[in-house]
């Protein structure tokens, strides 16, 4: 990945992390509403039973006659859905109460002074062994009226867990004398509330809660800015790639076959045809024929250019099959492959075919091997050792451009230099042939073949004629061409 494009992706990485932030400020400041609200909700169920003991029943204590007691304050039984019962406990002895099976049983409860009011939780009732029923559980409301006499409101469990549970978003819980309750579970645990608290609501910042957040309430906000962020700076990269338009037209022009050979000639010191490069022309059935400058570095990037070598090899096969050559000496058909395909076995399997399917014709095949990406080297020497068992030639493309094209001539057994047209156009426009003049020596020293690229006057010519460089390739020569005119004109 060069510079620019480093730089590019920080930028969106910076976007999307001032984006998060944000988001998670918010998602702070909407926790910190929560526990207001839960509170506002905990309050309400306690503290109208409070209200209600203060209103209807302290007036009736000391309970006389408990039929009497219990008909008075039906309706808390029969209206309020949270409400489980109500019982009244004399020196520690339940005395009244609207579960008939308290009546007479003795209670662990301690004195309080008078008028103290507690809020807890028990995991069992003290009649659950009776009726055989488990987690007979309850939270109790007790007031004291004096301090061995005093009333017991008790409600259900799930007339609390429901309040957190409207919040499935957020990592809420709620402190109580005994018992933490968290959504999803609760924890005995003897918690210091402050003054006469009976709760406090408290919250955690949940990462997973937090994702959730962002995803189910905001995510349209970080498609926004990975679609901007792609629109101003036209990012490529294997994942953003997909979001392009160009990704889906490349696409659908693989699924269609539109991909086709373009063959440029390459030619031996003596203007005599020894072969072939295979160029990738994406033929646009309203826009023509697109030069590969157009799209070879997206589908390198995102890993399209697999079908599309895949295309080009089974097209040249399709044409070069039927041919019958009638002219002398071997014939070499270059095809261009990057990083990305050493990755996979299909590369190798599709060459294995192509030679099987041109066994009958003398062509050798020929990787040349592009450096806009850097190579892994132990998975690059093995695969070149493994081609190389297969009689391919290996070619390293536009050397001295890319990435260590020194380290891949030196670890592993290259076939084929190929100097870029950029240095050849320093014979004729200079400053100076330098460099030129260096990559010809290392390939003479290395006993390593030299094909020059981008040939395009008689003053390129001689002077590469002069230095012993065997092969070339350009517009001096011949420009590339669709297959079947190739065909028609180098080998029938």
């Amino acid at each position: 990945m060069n510079s620019e494009k480093t730089i590019k992706h920080h930028i969106y990485v910076l976007g999307l992390s001032l984006i998060l932030l944000t988001l998670f400020a918010k998602y702070n400041y909407d926790s910190l509403d929560v526990v207001e609200e839960v509170s506002a909700e905990v309050n309400n169920i306690i503290f109208e039973n409070i209200k209600y003991y203060e209103d209807e029943i302290s007036g009736s204590l000391p309970v006389k006659n408990c039929w009497n007691f219990l008909e008075e304050n039906a309706t808390l039984l029969l209206n309020n859905r949270n409400i489980r019962s109500i019982s009244i406990t004399d020196n520690k002895k339940v005395v009244c109460s609207s579960i008939n099976l308290l009546n007479g049983m003795e209670l662990n409860f301690t004195k309080e002074e008078t008028g103290k009011i507690r809020f807890f939780y028990i995991s069992k009732t003290p009649y659950s062994d009776s009726i055989n029923q488990k987690n007979m559980e309850a939270f109790l409301i007790k007031i004291s009226y004096t301090p061995t006499y005093s009333t017991i409101i008790g409600l259900y469990p799930e007339s609390l867990t429901e309040v957190i549970d409207d919040y499935s978003e957020y990592d809420v819980y709620v402190n109580f004398e005994n018992v933490v309750l968290y959504k999803d579970k609760m924890v005995g645990k003897n918690n210091a509330l402050e003054g006469k608290s009976l709760y406090e609501v408290k919250y955690n910042i949940s990462p997973y809660l937090f994702f959730k957040y962002v995803i189910i309430n905001h995510s349209f906000v970080i498609i926004f800015w990975t679609l901007l962020y792609l629109f101003i700076v036209r990012v490529k990269s294997p994942i953003f790639d997909k979001f392009t338009i160009s990704y889906w037209d490349i696409n659908k022009a693989i699924k269609r076959r539109h991909f086709h050979p373009y063959l440029q000639p390459v030619f031996d010191i003596n203007g005599t045809l020894v072969g072939a490069e295979v160029l990738a022309r994406w033929v646009h059935p309203t826009k023509g024929v697109i030069p590969p400058a157009s799209f070879i570095e997206e589908v390198e990037a995102n890993g399209k250019i697999r079908e599309i070598t895949q295309i080009l090899m089974q097209k040249c096969s399709t044409h070069l099959r039927n041919v019958e050559f009638t002219r002398k000496g071997g014939f070499h058909l270059g095809f261009n492959v990057c990083a990305i395909q050493f990755d996979s076995n299909l590369l190798y399997e599709d060459i294995v075919l192509l030679q099987k399917e041109l066994s009958s014709k003398p062509i050798l095949i020929v990787l040349e091997i592009t450096e806009r990406q850097e190579f892994e080297s132990k998975l690059f020497s093995s695969y070149i050792n493994k081609l190389k068992d297969k009689d391919i030639k290996i070619a390293l493309d536009d050397f001295g451009t890319g990435h260590c094209s020194m380290k891949y001539l030196i670890n592993s057994s290259i076939d084929i230099i190929k100097i870029d047209r950029t240095f050849v156009k320093t014979i004729s426009e200079g400053p100076n042939t330098h460099v030129l003049d260096a990559i010809i020596n290392l390939a003479n020293a290395t006993n390593t073949e030299i094909l020059a690229e981008g040939v395009e006057n008689k003053e390129q010519f001689e002077y590469l004629y002069a230095n012993n460089v065997m092969h070339y390739q350009g517009f001096y020569f011949d420009e590339p061409m669709p297959i079947e005119e190739f065909i028609g004109k180098y080998l029938s």
